[in-house]
């Protein structure tokens, strides 16, 4: 059975709750015409983002109140209303809020402890970057983790689904202190912002990132572990710096690659084996990768690294096996045609076989 699709959590009986509570709040609000015009008949076919847009603009117009007031009844509205579901009272302040930061930004902090409001500031930090860098760097000091977390996740450079912040994928630094702040918080949900933060740091100034992150490493257990998952991105692309960090040194071995097939179709598994031979008396870290050059579309290889095992060897020799479904995901289509399957140790390719892919028709 298929995965319910998230645009679908912005359905009828939402709207009809949503319409509920609100004439719970402000009597005069018109439930039936809220109703009709937020369902009207192309809803069906809108997708998550433009629901939660019609939703929020609606709901906003008919409450009928001035922005000031309005808020007074969506504070407690939104505490109702959790996850995506809750997306929709953030997207009112970024809508109708904006021209007034002094009110909407500490709305917005009210609002992420439900759900979030992580999408909804980012035009307020573009607008306004010294006032609202100044409130996120209040929150990063918050006694409350969805605060905390709001504080680094909200400003991002790269965060998915949000608004670019140009000038942060240009110039970082400014951010900075914020991820200082919060780089040893209690709060795992926190620290793994941090960490995301970071990574998309290190897509614009991988330098910059790298500097910090030797800053950090040795400091503390849950740092190192920020520091390790922020240079997911800078291991897999194989950058000295990164590798260096954690101890993963070139290393002599002797590595045999066997595909159980050369031609599969899709939809089926490649299954293939490796046997890595270590000099004699050695106790070497490996980090164990296999990476993927799909075929695609346009006939330009499609580089895509697998994690596969990260430990130190003590034995002379290790035999392993794997395998990858063919399998279209949301983020990934394949297509058929000639594939390259590499093993990667330490940052370096060991061994190499080609295979191919078919429809299957």
């Amino acid at each position: 059975m298929a995965a319910p699709l998230l645009k679908d959590l912005i359905d009828i009986a939402f709207i009809k709750r949503l319409g509920a509570a609100c004439r719970q709040l402000q009597p005069a609000f018109n439930v039936t015409e809220f109703e009709s015009l937020v369902l009207n008949n192309s809803f069906a076919e809108l997708e998550l983002k433009a629901r939660i847009r019609r939703v929020a603009n609606f709901l906003y117009q008919h409450l009928g109140l001035p922005f000031t007031e309005a808020c007074e009844v969506l504070k407690p509205l939104s505490s109702q209303f959790g996850g995506i579901q809750g997306f929709v009272f953030p997207d009112v302040i970024e809508q109708f809020g904006l021209d007034l930061p002094e009110i909407s930004l500490p709305v917005l902090g009210h609002m992420t402890q439900f759900s979030t409001s992580e999408f909804a500031i980012r035009p307020f930090i573009n607008r306004y970057p010294e006032l609202t860098l100044q409130q996120l760097a209040l929150w990063a000091r918050s006694d409350n983790h969805h605060l905390r977390r709001l504080a680094s996740e909200g400003c991002r450079p790269r965060l998915p689904w949000g608004q670019a912040l140009p000038q942060y994928k240009k110039d970082p630094r400014p951010l900075l202190p914020i991820l200082e702040q919060l780089k040893q918080d209690p709060s795992d949900y926190v620290r793994r912002s941090v960490a995301n933060h970071l990574n998309d740091i290190s897509k614009d100034q991988p330098e910059l990132m790298l500097q910090l992150c030797q800053r950090w490493f040795g400091q503390h257990p849950d740092t190192d572990k920020i520091v390790k998952h922020a240079l997911r991105g800078l291991l897999k692309q194989r950058h000295p710096k990164a590798l260096q960090l954690f101890g993963y040194q070139p290393v002599a071995v002797e590595a045999k690659l066997k595909l159980r097939t050369l031609r599969l179709a899709m939809g089926e598994r490649l299954f293939f084996d490796l046997t890595i031979e270590l000099p004699a008396a050695s106790s070497d870290k490996l980090r164990l990768e296999y990476a993927i050059d799909f075929a695609s579309k346009t006939g330009k290889p499609r580089h895509k690294v697998f994690q596969w095992l990260e430990r130190t060897v003590d034995e002379p020799e290790l035999t392993l096996q794997r395998s990858y479904l063919f399998k279209d995901l949301t983020t990934r289509k394949h297509y058929p045609g000639e594939h390259r399957l590499s093993i990667i140790i330490n940052g370096q390719i060991v061994t190499s076989q080609n295979f191919i892919l078919t429809d299957g028709i």
